[in-house]
């Protein structure tokens, strides 16, 4: 019989005076597109370092404390972290880490939720991404696993951390295969501990997602309406709307909307295209609209953006 010992963090509910720290939170930009899609942050927090400051993102987070502490605020819930300790966050989540013992060594890896759904629908690419994107009480996002599960995910993030700075031929492919590695051997375990959070959620719809993913793949350049939209899928627009929020933890529109800036960037990177025809070509109606998202998402607006990609490409050329 596998063994339940606990392996969640229980946090307990942060007070009235302690949510302060909603109101600051911002969106994290961490330049991830289609051709980048998982991005690594690595590093150490001194003691007379700026503090970390709370975000959410559209994207999937799997991070891990290597020294140090921390007390994790996850939406109104709060509990401490300890080396080894793992934090998983899907789009959409509020989070912060209030540092509590210097220094505090940590490597955290971003990923779009294609990385996953790419694997296929019928595979279990969905069951990875939906350990991110379920609704989970608070306690589930943080996990503390024993220690040859500890052993071997440290392995594997440094893996990454290595692959991501080297910049080798093959590098998106291999941080690709290291990341599912990691993935599998953390639910593997899980399962072996009879503990499956966010179980109760696979059953989402995923051929509708699958439909609507094709659909937004294939039509992102021109206008696109959710009536329009659930009538190629098949659906009513109640459905569409709640499968996809379930299924990748944002709303359609907002996946559309990064999925054209990420096209755009991939114009910008890879032609000599203006800000202005890779907006249209992407299906943007207006410049200003287009400058507004991608600041909002990348932390620069486009032009500048542009200009550091061409320097980088020119620096390794």
């Amino acid at each position: 019989m596998a063994s339940k010992s606990r392996a969640l963090v229980a946090p307990h509910p942060t007070t009235s005076s302690g949510l302060y720290w909603l109101v600051d939170v911002e969106e994290s930009r961490e330049p991830l597109h289609e051709l980048r899609p998982i991005w690594v942050r690595h590093g150490t927090h001194q003691s007379g370092d700026p503090p970390p400051h709370p975000e959410r993102h559209p994207y999937c987070e799997f991070g891990i404390l290597l020294e140090g502490g921390a007390l994790t605020f996850i939406e109104g819930q709060e509990a401490g972290r300890r080396p080894g300790d793992l934090l998983l966050a899907g789009p959409g989540v509020p989070h912060w880490a209030k540092i509590t013992e210097h220094p505090v060594r940590f490597i955290t890896v971003y990923f779009l939720p294609s990385v996953l759904v790419e694997l296929g629908l019928e595979s279990d690419g969905p069951k990875l991404l939906r350990r991110f994107t379920a609704r989970q009480s608070p306690c589930e996002h943080i996990v503390r696993p024993d220690a040859k599960l500890r052993e071997q995910l440290t392995r594997l993030f440094e893996k990454l951390v290595a692959e991501f700075e080297g910049r080798q031929f093959g590098r998106e492919i291999k941080l690709r295969i290291l990341l599912i590695e990691q993935l599998v051997e953390f639910l593997r375990w899980e399962q072996r501990k009879g503990q499956n959070p966010g179980g109760a959620e696979l059953a989402v719809d995923w051929k509708v997602v699958g439909l609507t993913l094709e659909y937004l793949r294939n039509n992102y350049a021109e206008p696109v309406y959710a009536q329009n939209l659930a009538r190629a899928v098949g659906v009513s627009q109640s459905r569409l709307k709640a499968s996809f929020k379930n299924a990748l933890g944002l709303p359609w529109c907002k996946y559309l909307q990064i999925y054209r800036v990420r096209r755009a960037v991939v114009l910008l990177s890879a032609s000599h295209c203006t800000v202005s025809e890779a907006a249209y070509a992407v299906g943007f109606e207006s410049l200003s609209h287009f400058n507004a998202v991608f600041r909002s998402l990348m932390g620069r607006p486009p032009s500048e953006y542009m200009h550091q990609l061409r320097l980088e490409k020119n620096h390794s050329d």
